[in-house]
Protein backbone atom coordinates (compact mmCIF):
# COMPACT_ATOMS: atom_id res chain seq x y z
CA UNK A 1 0.00 0.00 0.00
CA UNK A 2 2.90 2.03 0.71
CA UNK A 3 4.46 1.85 -2.39
CA UNK A 4 1.00 2.68 -4.47
CA UNK A 5 1.22 6.18 -1.94
CA UNK A 6 4.28 6.52 -3.56
CA UNK A 7 3.28 6.25 -7.17
CA UNK A 8 0.55 8.34 -6.41
CA UNK A 9 2.42 11.23 -5.00
CA UNK A 10 4.66 11.68 -7.87
CA UNK A 11 2.16 11.63 -10.38
CA UNK A 12 0.66 14.47 -8.42
CA UNK A 13 3.51 16.12 -7.98
CA UNK A 14 4.30 16.06 -12.31
CA UNK A 15 0.88 17.02 -12.86
CA UNK A 16 1.35 20.43 -10.32
CA UNK A 17 4.54 21.35 -12.17
CA UNK A 18 2.77 21.19 -15.65
CA UNK A 19 0.58 22.99 -14.32
CA UNK A 20 3.27 25.71 -13.08
CA UNK A 21 5.01 25.22 -16.02
CA UNK A 22 2.19 26.36 -18.06
CA UNK A 23 1.06 29.15 -15.95
CA UNK A 24 4.47 31.06 -15.73
CA UNK A 25 5.11 30.17 -19.59
CA UNK A 26 6.38 33.11 -21.17
CA UNK A 27 3.98 34.40 -23.53
CA UNK A 28 0.57 33.30 -21.54
CA UNK A 29 -1.94 35.37 -20.79
CA UNK A 30 -2.81 33.29 -17.42
CA UNK A 31 -0.39 33.97 -14.14
CA UNK A 32 3.04 36.10 -14.82
CA UNK A 33 2.80 37.13 -18.58
CA UNK A 34 -0.08 39.31 -18.12
CA UNK A 35 1.40 41.34 -15.42
CA UNK A 36 3.44 43.10 -18.30
CA UNK A 37 1.58 46.16 -18.71
CA UNK A 38 -1.41 47.13 -21.21
CA UNK A 39 -2.31 45.33 -23.68
CA UNK A 40 -0.51 46.71 -27.34
CA UNK A 41 -2.35 45.43 -30.70
CA UNK A 42 -2.61 46.78 -33.75
CA UNK A 43 -4.26 49.86 -35.05
CA UNK A 44 -7.92 50.37 -34.80
CA UNK A 45 -9.56 49.53 -37.80
CA UNK A 46 -6.67 47.47 -39.31
CA UNK A 47 -8.07 44.70 -38.65
CA UNK A 48 -11.36 43.29 -40.33
CA UNK A 49 -13.39 41.13 -37.21
CA UNK A 50 -13.54 37.19 -38.33
CA UNK A 51 -17.10 36.21 -38.20
CA UNK A 52 -15.98 32.19 -38.15
CA UNK A 53 -14.40 31.86 -35.31
CA UNK A 54 -14.46 33.00 -32.04
CA UNK A 55 -11.77 32.35 -29.89
CA UNK A 56 -12.75 29.65 -27.13
CA UNK A 57 -13.88 31.20 -23.57
CA UNK A 58 -14.71 28.18 -21.34
CA UNK A 59 -12.09 26.46 -19.61
CA UNK A 60 -13.62 23.24 -20.57
CA UNK A 61 -13.32 24.12 -24.32
CA UNK A 62 -9.79 25.29 -23.92
CA UNK A 63 -8.72 22.27 -21.51
CA UNK A 64 -10.61 19.82 -24.16
CA UNK A 65 -9.04 21.54 -27.36
CA UNK A 66 -5.41 21.58 -25.94
CA UNK A 67 -5.76 17.91 -24.94
CA UNK A 68 -6.51 17.24 -28.89
CA UNK A 69 -3.38 19.67 -29.65
CA UNK A 70 -0.71 17.43 -27.41
CA UNK A 71 -2.76 14.39 -28.73
CA UNK A 72 -1.89 15.47 -32.59
CA UNK A 73 1.83 16.78 -31.48
CA UNK A 74 2.65 14.02 -29.45
CA UNK A 75 0.92 10.98 -29.85
CA UNK A 76 -0.40 10.91 -33.16
CA UNK A 77 3.02 10.80 -34.93
CA UNK A 78 3.91 7.37 -32.96
CA UNK A 79 1.45 5.15 -35.14
CA UNK A 80 1.53 7.28 -38.14
CA UNK A 81 -1.24 8.36 -40.27
CA UNK A 82 -3.82 5.31 -39.11
CA UNK A 83 -7.26 7.40 -39.27
CA UNK A 84 -9.61 5.83 -42.84
CA UNK A 85 -11.44 8.93 -42.20
CA UNK A 86 -11.18 12.64 -43.86
CA UNK A 87 -10.61 15.01 -42.17
CA UNK A 88 -9.17 12.66 -38.82
CA UNK A 89 -10.68 12.20 -35.82
CA UNK A 90 -8.78 14.94 -34.04
CA UNK A 91 -9.02 17.19 -36.78
CA UNK A 92 -12.67 16.26 -36.25
CA UNK A 93 -12.94 16.76 -32.70
CA UNK A 94 -11.07 20.21 -32.52
CA UNK A 95 -13.35 21.23 -35.47
CA UNK A 96 -16.32 19.93 -33.57
CA UNK A 97 -15.43 21.56 -30.36
CA UNK A 98 -14.67 24.60 -31.54
CA UNK A 99 -17.63 25.29 -33.53
CA UNK A 100 -20.74 23.42 -31.31
CA UNK A 101 -19.10 24.00 -27.86
CA UNK A 102 -17.47 21.22 -25.31
CA UNK A 103 -20.67 19.90 -24.35
CA UNK A 104 -22.15 18.94 -28.18
CA UNK A 105 -18.27 19.13 -29.65
CA UNK A 106 -17.65 15.91 -27.17
CA UNK A 107 -20.42 14.17 -28.37
CA UNK A 108 -19.48 14.46 -31.99
CA UNK A 109 -16.35 13.58 -31.49
CA UNK A 110 -17.17 10.28 -29.05
CA UNK A 111 -19.95 9.36 -31.76
CA UNK A 112 -17.05 9.61 -34.81
CA UNK A 113 -14.34 7.82 -32.89
CA UNK A 114 -17.27 4.85 -31.90
CA UNK A 115 -17.82 4.74 -36.14
CA UNK A 116 -13.54 4.88 -37.06
CA UNK A 117 -13.11 1.17 -36.71
CA UNK A 118 -12.03 -1.83 -39.11
CA UNK A 119 -15.54 -2.40 -40.14
CA UNK A 120 -16.15 1.01 -41.74
CA UNK A 121 -17.14 1.06 -45.39
CA UNK A 122 -18.39 4.04 -47.98
CA UNK A 123 -22.31 4.00 -48.08
CA UNK A 124 -24.79 6.75 -47.55
CA UNK A 125 -23.18 8.36 -44.84
CA UNK A 126 -19.75 8.47 -46.22
CA UNK A 127 -17.94 8.26 -49.78
CA UNK A 128 -14.53 7.15 -50.46
CA UNK A 129 -12.10 9.43 -51.18
CA UNK A 130 -9.08 9.08 -54.21
CA UNK A 131 -6.64 8.45 -51.25
CA UNK A 132 -8.75 5.44 -50.01
CA UNK A 133 -10.04 7.33 -47.11
CA UNK A 134 -13.76 8.02 -46.19
CA UNK A 135 -14.52 11.77 -46.63
CA UNK A 136 -16.95 11.85 -43.65
CA UNK A 137 -17.08 16.03 -42.72
CA UNK A 138 -18.58 17.73 -39.68
CA UNK A 139 -22.00 18.73 -41.37
CA UNK A 140 -22.92 15.57 -41.78
CA UNK A 141 -23.19 14.81 -38.16
CA UNK A 142 -26.97 15.30 -37.00
CA UNK A 143 -26.11 17.26 -33.76
CA UNK A 144 -24.97 19.79 -36.50
CA UNK A 145 -26.91 22.94 -36.23
CA UNK A 146 -28.62 23.21 -39.74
Amino acid sequence: MQGFRTAGNKWTIILALCVLIFWFAPGSSIGAGAAEGPMKGPRAGTLQPSPARKPPTSSVQIAFLESIKFYQKWVSPIGGDRCGFRPSCSRYGYTAITTQGPVVGLMMTGDRLIRCNIWKSPGPDYFLLPNGRLYDPLSNNLFVDK
